[in-house]
């Protein structure tokens, strides 16, 4: 049968590229991981792209340590009787599984520039200037593991002892990136880094103080302020289009500085581990509701295959607690299934709304709903904790607005299903929670078209925003 690829192929947007992929596939074979590389920086024009993307020292170090990649290959295969691509990667697999790193390609004409690298990456390598951060208990030296119950001395003692042995190797990691230094050595740390913490410092910079052969020179840089979100020029209302979900206008109404982070500035934030899974969820959950509406019967083995294919192609952030992720998961959907939730016959899925309300666009995706005899049942599922009575109503409010006058169903009840303790609660809107969501979302308007961004610090939101590192106001 026909693959995804060759789908791509006979997509006119993306048939070029993967034709040329089909290509290169077919040659693997064929050709030793010597020609392979070649073959595919010649077919690809790989540099070419890079110099013409990349500012010119980027561009110009990117091309040497490809460069120092195709040396790498070479070096295999002159010792190697398998030179296929298959052995190469077996062999990158054990590199990377010794940690240890090789050290970047050096460019000509770039001496002048900063180099950012690891220790050991330095290692045989000197500068004018080395500056060493992190020098703080956590990150150099790391922090063990402390156990959750006490242990007989004579298990203890090797464990303390393996302990100190960590502390003396990364004590000699250092060293060594001390000694790279050749005038001038700058050792740092900060007070503050994820988490609203204080950070302590590293017992290495004591030990560098009480060594007395050098000056050493203590100084505390203070913070630089940084610089309010510059505010958007006010304009009229309806001006421009502005777009607001639920979501976005939560965030703004717990904290203005954060929306300007995330939906004015879009930076990107790291995706946790919680929020990944419930990524997977969902979508698990879609496809069970597509099976549903095509008119299966969906099994326990039906939603655990359809769980497992989703995890397996979805990247997850923390691999030492994925296993306990999926476990859960698994076990949550199969509740789910077991309390009656997948029955329903859907009659939508994932079904995005947009409605202009008041001079703002409101917009959203509703992740089922379900015709009953009486009313349309705006399903909505949560992974995570209960959401608080003011939130659930402002999104029961949007939702109803949205499935209303977007979708044009009536009337409609929403109910939202818990999936991590198994409830599902149902909530009736009202002409008042209505008149209540549109003042909250035209509030929000108001606020981001006058460029009110001002930041609303709270321990507990500031410890578990994404931005908390940049804003100069965190907890």
């Amino acid at each position: 049968g026909s693959t995804p690829l060759d789908a791509l192929a006979e997509w006119a947007p993306s048939s070029s590229f993967a034709r040329l992929l089909i290509e290169l596939s077919a040659a693997v074979p064929v050709l030793d991981v010597r020609d392979l590389v070649f073959e595919v920086m010649n077919r690809t024009r790989y540099l070419e792209v890079l110099s013409s993307t990349l500012e010119a020292s980027e561009a110009a170090r990117a091309v040497a340590n490809v460069s120092r990649l195709a040396e790498l290959i070479a070096e295999f295969c002159e010792v190697s009787p398998d030179r296929s691509l298959e052995a190469y990667m077996r062999h990158l697999d054990l590199v990377l599984l010794s940690q240890e790193d090789e050290r970047p390609a050096e460019v000509e004409g770039l001496g002048d520039a900063i180099h950012v690298m690891t220790i050991h990456q330095a290692k045989g390598l000197e500068f004018d200037a080395v500056f060493v951060p992190g020098l703080v208990e956590g990150r150099l030296p790391q922090s063990g593991r402390s156990p959750r119950f006490e242990l007989p001395p004579a298990v203890l003692e090797p464990l303390v002892r393996g302990r100190e042995d960590v502390a003396a190797e990364e004590r000699r990691l250092l060293y060594v990136a001390m000694t790279r230094a050749k005038r001038y050595l700058y050792l740092t740390r900060a007070a503050h880094y994820e988490g609203g913490r204080r950070w302590r410092d590293s017992r290495f910079l004591e030990e560098v103080r009480a060594a007395g052969s050098r000056v050493v020179l203590l100084t505390d840089v203070a913070a630089m302020p940084a610089p309010p979100p510059p505010a958007l020029p006010a304009s009229g209302e309806g001006d421009w289009p502005l777009a607001l979900s639920f979501s976005s206008i939560t965030a703004y109404r717990d904290c203005p500085r954060q929306y300007w982070y995330r939906h004015v500035q879009r930076l990107p934030a790291e995706q946790s581990a919680e929020a990944v899974q419930g990524v997977i969820m969902h979508e698990t959950l879609r496809r069970a509701g597509e099976a549903r509406r095509n008119g299966a019967d969906v099994s326990s083995a039906m939603l655990r295959s359809i769980h497992r294919e989703v995890w397996t192609a979805t990247a997850f952030p923390d691999a030492r607690r994925a296993a306990t992720f999926e476990r859960n998961g698994a076990a949550q959907l199969e509740a789910y299934r077991k309390s009656g939730g997948l029955d329903g016959l859907p009659a939508h899925l994932e079904q995005p709304f947009t409605v202009t309300v008041d001079g703002w666009v409101l917009t959203g995706v509703v992740d089922r709903i379900d015709r009953t005899h009486d009313a349309w049942r705006i399903i909505d599922y949560k992974t995570g904790r209960h959401i608080s009575r003011g939130r659930r109503d402002l999104q029961v409010a949007l939702y109803a607005l949205g499935a209303s006058e977007a979708l044009k169903l009536e009337p409609v009840e929403l109910e939202i299903a818990y999936l991590a303790s198994g409830e599902s609660v149902r909530v009736d809107h009202t002409s008042s929670l209505l008149a209540e969501a549109t003042r909250q979302g035209s509030e929000v308007a108001a606020g981001v078209r006058s460029g009110r961004f001002e930041a609303r610090p709270d321990r507990r939101r500031c410890r578990l925003c994404p931005y908390r590192l940049v804003c100069a106001e965190a907890l």
